[in-house]
Protein backbone atom coordinates (compact mmCIF):
# COMPACT_ATOMS: atom_id res chain seq x y z
CA UNK A 1 0.00 0.00 0.00
CA UNK A 2 1.50 3.09 -0.92
CA UNK A 3 0.02 6.80 0.45
CA UNK A 4 0.12 10.44 -0.82
CA UNK A 5 -0.02 13.39 1.08
CA UNK A 6 -1.47 15.95 -1.49
CA UNK A 7 -1.89 18.50 1.35
CA UNK A 8 -1.02 18.72 5.20
CA UNK A 9 -2.40 21.65 6.52
CA UNK A 10 -5.82 22.53 8.42
CA UNK A 11 -8.16 25.12 7.30
CA UNK A 12 -6.75 27.86 6.24
CA UNK A 13 -3.86 26.56 4.92
CA UNK A 14 0.07 26.83 5.79
CA UNK A 15 1.07 29.82 5.32
CA UNK A 16 -2.36 31.15 5.73
CA UNK A 17 -3.97 32.90 2.91
CA UNK A 18 -4.23 36.65 4.79
CA UNK A 19 -1.66 35.86 8.13
CA UNK A 20 1.23 37.96 8.24
CA UNK A 21 2.35 35.29 11.73
CA UNK A 22 6.03 34.43 12.80
CA UNK A 23 5.29 31.33 11.17
CA UNK A 24 3.44 31.84 8.14
CA UNK A 25 6.57 34.78 7.38
CA UNK A 26 9.18 31.99 7.49
CA UNK A 27 7.58 29.82 6.32
CA UNK A 28 6.79 31.63 3.03
CA UNK A 29 10.91 32.53 2.98
CA UNK A 30 11.94 29.25 3.19
CA UNK A 31 9.31 27.49 1.08
CA UNK A 32 9.82 23.39 0.48
CA UNK A 33 8.29 21.62 2.99
CA UNK A 34 6.66 24.18 5.29
CA UNK A 35 4.21 25.16 1.97
CA UNK A 36 1.03 23.46 3.12
CA UNK A 37 -2.35 22.70 1.07
CA UNK A 38 -5.40 21.67 3.03
CA UNK A 39 -5.10 17.79 3.92
CA UNK A 40 -6.11 14.86 1.73
CA UNK A 41 -4.47 11.63 0.87
CA UNK A 42 -4.68 9.05 -2.07
CA UNK A 43 -3.96 5.25 -1.17
CA UNK A 44 -2.33 3.84 -4.03
CA UNK A 45 -3.21 5.69 -7.30
CA UNK A 46 -7.58 5.08 -7.12
CA UNK A 47 -8.59 5.91 -3.44
CA UNK A 48 -8.72 9.33 -2.35
CA UNK A 49 -9.76 10.77 1.33
CA UNK A 50 -10.94 14.02 1.39
CA UNK A 51 -11.64 16.58 -1.58
CA UNK A 52 -10.26 20.57 0.04
CA UNK A 53 -10.76 22.95 -2.70
CA UNK A 54 -6.48 22.22 -3.10
CA UNK A 55 -6.84 19.33 -4.63
CA UNK A 56 -6.41 19.81 -8.13
CA UNK A 57 -3.36 22.52 -7.93
CA UNK A 58 -1.80 20.09 -5.86
CA UNK A 59 -2.47 17.18 -8.02
CA UNK A 60 -0.79 19.11 -10.76
CA UNK A 61 2.45 19.88 -9.09
CA UNK A 62 2.40 16.04 -7.88
CA UNK A 63 2.08 14.41 -11.04
CA UNK A 64 -0.88 13.02 -9.66
CA UNK A 65 -4.00 12.02 -12.18
CA UNK A 66 -7.32 12.52 -9.92
CA UNK A 67 -9.03 10.81 -13.24
CA UNK A 68 -8.11 7.50 -11.62
CA UNK A 69 -9.60 7.67 -8.58
CA UNK A 70 -12.66 5.05 -8.12
CA UNK A 71 -13.21 5.77 -4.31
CA UNK A 72 -13.23 8.99 -2.66
CA UNK A 73 -14.10 8.82 1.58
CA UNK A 74 -15.06 11.86 3.48
CA UNK A 75 -14.49 12.68 6.55
CA UNK A 76 -17.31 15.29 7.28
CA UNK A 77 -18.61 18.19 5.25
CA UNK A 78 -16.57 21.29 6.48
CA UNK A 79 -15.33 22.63 3.15
CA UNK A 80 -11.04 22.41 3.81
CA UNK A 81 -12.24 18.02 3.68
CA UNK A 82 -15.45 18.35 1.01
CA UNK A 83 -15.66 20.70 -1.66
CA UNK A 84 -18.33 19.79 -3.57
CA UNK A 85 -18.16 22.07 -6.96
CA UNK A 86 -15.24 20.15 -8.03
CA UNK A 87 -17.39 16.88 -8.66
CA UNK A 88 -19.45 19.43 -11.62
CA UNK A 89 -16.15 19.02 -13.52
CA UNK A 90 -16.35 15.23 -14.00
CA UNK A 91 -18.33 15.99 -17.19
CA UNK A 92 -18.82 18.09 -20.51
CA UNK A 93 -17.74 20.88 -20.74
CA UNK A 94 -15.23 20.44 -17.54
CA UNK A 95 -13.77 17.00 -18.87
CA UNK A 96 -13.54 16.21 -22.88
CA UNK A 97 -14.66 12.62 -21.67
CA UNK A 98 -16.12 10.84 -18.63
CA UNK A 99 -13.47 9.86 -16.62
CA UNK A 100 -13.80 6.40 -14.69
CA UNK A 101 -16.88 5.39 -11.89
CA UNK A 102 -16.63 7.59 -8.40
CA UNK A 103 -17.61 5.96 -5.39
CA UNK A 104 -18.49 8.62 -2.55
CA UNK A 105 -18.58 7.56 0.76
CA UNK A 106 -19.56 10.54 3.63
CA UNK A 107 -21.72 10.40 6.77
CA UNK A 108 -25.54 10.76 6.21
CA UNK A 109 -24.97 14.89 5.51
CA UNK A 110 -22.74 14.10 3.00
CA UNK A 111 -25.03 11.62 0.76
CA UNK A 112 -27.73 13.55 1.02
CA UNK A 113 -26.16 16.67 0.23
CA UNK A 114 -24.10 15.75 -2.94
CA UNK A 115 -27.81 13.49 -4.16
CA UNK A 116 -29.56 17.22 -3.54
CA UNK A 117 -27.07 19.20 -5.08
CA UNK A 118 -26.97 17.20 -8.13
CA UNK A 119 -30.01 15.80 -8.31
CA UNK A 120 -30.68 14.04 -11.85
CA UNK A 121 -27.16 14.44 -12.74
CA UNK A 122 -25.10 12.02 -10.99
CA UNK A 123 -25.26 9.40 -14.19
CA UNK A 124 -23.64 12.19 -16.46
CA UNK A 125 -20.77 12.56 -13.60
CA UNK A 126 -20.41 8.74 -13.46
CA UNK A 127 -20.84 9.14 -9.08
CA UNK A 128 -22.33 6.92 -6.94
CA UNK A 129 -23.09 7.51 -3.15
CA UNK A 130 -23.09 5.93 -0.14
CA UNK A 131 -23.65 6.10 3.70
CA UNK A 132 -20.81 4.96 5.36
CA UNK A 133 -22.54 3.35 9.12
CA UNK A 134 -20.23 3.24 12.13
CA UNK A 135 -17.86 0.62 12.39
CA UNK A 136 -19.78 -1.54 10.14
CA UNK A 137 -17.01 -2.53 6.62
CA UNK A 138 -18.09 -1.87 3.36
CA UNK A 139 -15.95 -2.44 0.08
CA UNK A 140 -14.91 0.34 -2.24
CA UNK A 141 -13.55 -0.94 -5.07
CA UNK A 142 -11.13 -3.66 -3.71
CA UNK A 143 -10.22 -1.69 -0.25
CA UNK A 144 -11.79 -2.80 3.07
CA UNK A 145 -13.05 0.34 4.83
CA UNK A 146 -14.49 0.39 7.98
CA UNK A 147 -15.65 4.03 9.19
CA UNK A 148 -15.17 5.15 13.03
CA UNK A 149 -16.03 7.90 15.06
CA UNK A 150 -14.51 11.13 14.64
CA UNK A 151 -13.98 13.75 17.99
CA UNK A 152 -15.09 16.90 16.01
CA UNK A 153 -17.67 19.92 15.48
CA UNK A 154 -20.02 19.79 12.60
CA UNK A 155 -23.40 20.84 11.66
CA UNK A 156 -26.08 19.67 13.72
CA UNK A 157 -26.58 15.94 13.58
CA UNK A 158 -23.70 15.18 11.57
CA UNK A 159 -21.21 12.41 12.65
CA UNK A 160 -17.42 13.10 11.46
CA UNK A 161 -15.81 9.63 10.50
CA UNK A 162 -12.22 8.67 10.61
CA UNK A 163 -11.44 5.67 8.16
CA UNK A 164 -9.45 2.36 9.01
CA UNK A 165 -8.42 1.26 5.23
CA UNK A 166 -7.35 -2.18 4.11
CA UNK A 167 -5.75 -3.56 1.20
CA UNK A 168 -3.01 -6.38 0.26
CA UNK A 169 -2.69 -7.47 3.49
CA UNK A 170 -1.97 -3.80 5.00
CA UNK A 171 -4.02 -2.00 7.26
CA UNK A 172 -3.84 2.10 8.16
CA UNK A 173 -5.79 4.43 10.03
CA UNK A 174 -6.59 8.10 8.68
CA UNK A 175 -7.73 10.38 11.73
CA UNK A 176 -8.37 13.43 10.48
CA UNK A 177 -10.20 15.96 12.25
CA UNK A 178 -10.55 14.97 15.47
CA UNK A 179 -9.79 15.57 19.05
CA UNK A 180 -8.78 12.32 21.48
CA UNK A 181 -10.89 9.57 20.03
CA UNK A 182 -14.28 8.23 21.32
CA UNK A 183 -14.27 4.89 23.75
CA UNK A 184 -16.22 3.29 21.02
CA UNK A 185 -13.47 4.02 18.49
CA UNK A 186 -10.59 3.03 20.26
CA UNK A 187 -12.48 0.03 21.27
CA UNK A 188 -12.36 -1.15 17.69
CA UNK A 189 -8.73 0.13 17.22
CA UNK A 190 -7.63 -2.16 20.26
CA UNK A 191 -9.03 -5.50 18.71
CA UNK A 192 -7.36 -4.75 15.26
CA UNK A 193 -3.92 -4.35 14.28
CA UNK A 194 -2.66 -1.32 12.26
CA UNK A 195 0.81 -1.16 9.91
CA UNK A 196 0.81 2.19 9.20
CA UNK A 197 -0.97 5.32 11.59
CA UNK A 198 -2.04 9.06 10.34
CA UNK A 199 -3.69 11.56 12.91
CA UNK A 200 -3.70 15.19 12.97
CA UNK A 201 -1.84 17.59 15.43
CA UNK A 202 -3.55 20.28 14.55
CA UNK A 203 -2.89 21.42 17.91
CA UNK A 204 0.77 21.59 17.95
CA UNK A 205 2.13 22.83 21.18
CA UNK A 206 -1.05 23.35 22.51
CA UNK A 207 -4.02 20.53 23.19
CA UNK A 208 -7.02 19.32 23.31
CA UNK A 209 -7.83 20.91 26.99
CA UNK A 210 -8.23 24.06 25.13
CA UNK A 211 -9.74 22.85 22.35
CA UNK A 212 -11.55 19.59 22.56
CA UNK A 213 -12.31 18.47 18.64
CA UNK A 214 -8.85 18.84 17.38
CA UNK A 215 -5.41 17.08 18.67
CA UNK A 216 -2.04 18.53 19.67
CA UNK A 217 1.40 16.91 20.11
CA UNK A 218 0.64 15.72 24.05
CA UNK A 219 -2.58 14.21 22.84
CA UNK A 220 -0.92 12.40 19.91
CA UNK A 221 2.00 10.79 22.59
CA UNK A 222 -0.76 9.88 24.69
CA UNK A 223 -2.44 8.09 21.41
CA UNK A 224 0.33 6.38 20.06
CA UNK A 225 1.47 4.88 23.88
CA UNK A 226 -2.26 3.18 24.34
CA UNK A 227 -1.83 1.75 21.06
CA UNK A 228 1.63 0.54 21.63
CA UNK A 229 0.27 -0.85 24.90
CA UNK A 230 -2.43 -2.65 23.84
CA UNK A 231 -0.55 -4.15 20.32
CA UNK A 232 -2.19 -2.69 18.03
CA UNK A 233 1.41 -1.14 16.58
CA UNK A 234 4.98 -1.77 17.03
CA UNK A 235 6.96 0.77 18.30
CA UNK A 236 8.42 0.80 14.91
CA UNK A 237 4.94 0.85 13.30
CA UNK A 238 5.13 3.96 10.92
CA UNK A 239 2.90 6.45 12.83
CA UNK A 240 2.74 9.99 10.85
CA UNK A 241 0.99 13.05 12.43
CA UNK A 242 -0.91 15.79 9.83
CA UNK A 243 -3.18 18.82 9.03
CA UNK A 244 -0.82 21.73 11.29
CA UNK A 245 -1.93 24.72 12.04
CA UNK A 246 -0.17 27.89 11.54
CA UNK A 247 -0.45 29.19 14.67
CA UNK A 248 -0.55 25.80 16.66
CA UNK A 249 2.61 24.21 14.58
CA UNK A 250 6.08 25.64 14.23
CA UNK A 251 8.08 24.90 10.72
CA UNK A 252 8.54 21.77 9.34
CA UNK A 253 12.08 21.20 10.61
CA UNK A 254 11.48 22.10 14.17
CA UNK A 255 8.40 19.64 14.54
CA UNK A 256 10.97 16.81 13.47
CA UNK A 257 13.39 17.63 16.35
CA UNK A 258 9.60 18.02 18.77
CA UNK A 259 8.54 14.54 17.12
CA UNK A 260 11.69 12.58 16.58
CA UNK A 261 12.26 10.84 20.13
CA UNK A 262 8.61 9.50 20.45
CA UNK A 263 8.95 8.18 16.59
CA UNK A 264 6.85 10.30 15.04
CA UNK A 265 7.16 11.98 11.63
CA UNK A 266 5.17 15.37 10.59
CA UNK A 267 4.00 14.74 7.12
CA UNK A 268 4.79 17.34 4.50
CA UNK A 269 3.38 17.76 0.80
CA UNK A 270 4.30 15.03 -1.33
CA UNK A 271 5.00 12.48 0.78
CA UNK A 272 4.64 9.02 -0.07
CA UNK A 273 5.09 6.23 2.62
CA UNK A 274 4.48 2.90 1.24
CA UNK A 275 3.76 -0.17 3.65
Amino acid sequence: MMVTFLGTASAEGYPATFCHCDNCRRARTRGGKNIRARASLLVNDDLLIDLPPDAAARSIELGVELWRVKGLLITHSHEDHFYPDELRLRAWPFASEPPRPLLIVGNEWIVKSIRRRYKGRLRALKVRVKEAKLFEPLKVGKYKVTPLAANHECRTGEQPLIYIVEWGGKRMLYACDTGPLPQASLRKLCSTKLDLVIVEATLGRLSSKVFPYHMGFQDVFELKEKLESEGVIGRHTPFIVTHFSHLTCPLHEEMEEILKPYNIVPAYDGLKVEV
